[in-house]
């Protein structure tokens, strides 16, 4: 019965656990998006009422200026995750001007959400602060938005990266990030050599390069020569 009992309430704890992790990645994923909504209802507000724009004019710019804050600081970062890679400077993305559209957007923001409060003198200072940060919110959703999705396509060039070798089975979880370090034969070279004494003491063969990567499951191509080489120098050893 006692077993029985912890089965059950084994099982409701994974089952509550695992909602709990998707229900977190699904806000995760929901959240910065509704995030700009605030700021955008800011610009609507004060293109409507202080500068007399039309309603659906001050919607689309509600919508355009959030819009181009998000794309601005997810391009910044895209593009310094592509510099990183380049020492040349001809191979390097203008980081620095998608940083300036970024900062022209902020800009705008502030002029038109808090700039106007300030000269229409129509709300106290703490209230105006208030509009401030909250039209600043599109910053670190921003952000979010971009670290997420550079995350997604970092995972995705490492899967691509390892069933391309063929190192890593369909059903083999990714690592981390940063993690991963690419093994090569070097990092076997006791073990080679102890695989090639086994085989020759027990059936008088050497085993050949292709033998050796594949067993330790290794891409042929790119460590064949350090393998070669290796076993030429063990056959040099044991004057074989």
């Amino acid at each position: 019965m006692r077993n029985w009992l912890g089965n059950i309430f084994g099982f409701i704890a994974d089952l509550v656990n695992g909602a709990e992790k998707s229900f977190l990645d699904l806000l995760s994923a929901l959240v910065p998006y509704a995030v700009p909504v605030i700021p955008a209802y800011l610009t609507y507000f004060h293109t409507v009422e202080q500068m007399g724009f039309p309603d659906w004019v001050a919607m689309t710019a509600a919508f355009v200026v959030e819009v181009l804050g998000i794309t601005a600081v997810s391009t910044a970062i895209r593009f310094y995750r592509h510099n990183k890679r380049y020492k040349d400077d001809k191979n390097k993305a203008p980081f620095w001007l998608a940083v300036g559209v970024y900062i022209f957007y902020i800009v705008v923001v502030l002029i038109v959400n808090v700039i106007l409060e300030v000269v229409a003198k129509q709300r106290s200072g703490p209230v105006i602060w208030a509009i401030g940060f909250f039209s600043m919110l599109s910053v670190p959703s921003g952000v979010l938005i971009s670290i997420r999705t550079q995350y997604s396509e970092m995972l995705e060039d490492i899967n691509q990266k390892y069933h391309r070798n063929g190192q890593v089975p369909t059903n083999t979880p990714l690592p981390q990030p940063g993690t991963y370090k690419e093994k090569h034969a070097s990092d076997f070279k006791d073990r080679i050599v102890d695989m090639l004494n086994s085989e020759y003491s027990r059936s008088g063969q050497v085993l050949s390069p292709k033998q050796i990567t594949s067993r330790l499951k290794l891409n042929h191509n790119n460590n064949k020569g350090y393998v070669s080489s290796l076993t030429s120098t063990w056959r040099k050893d044991k004057d074989i």
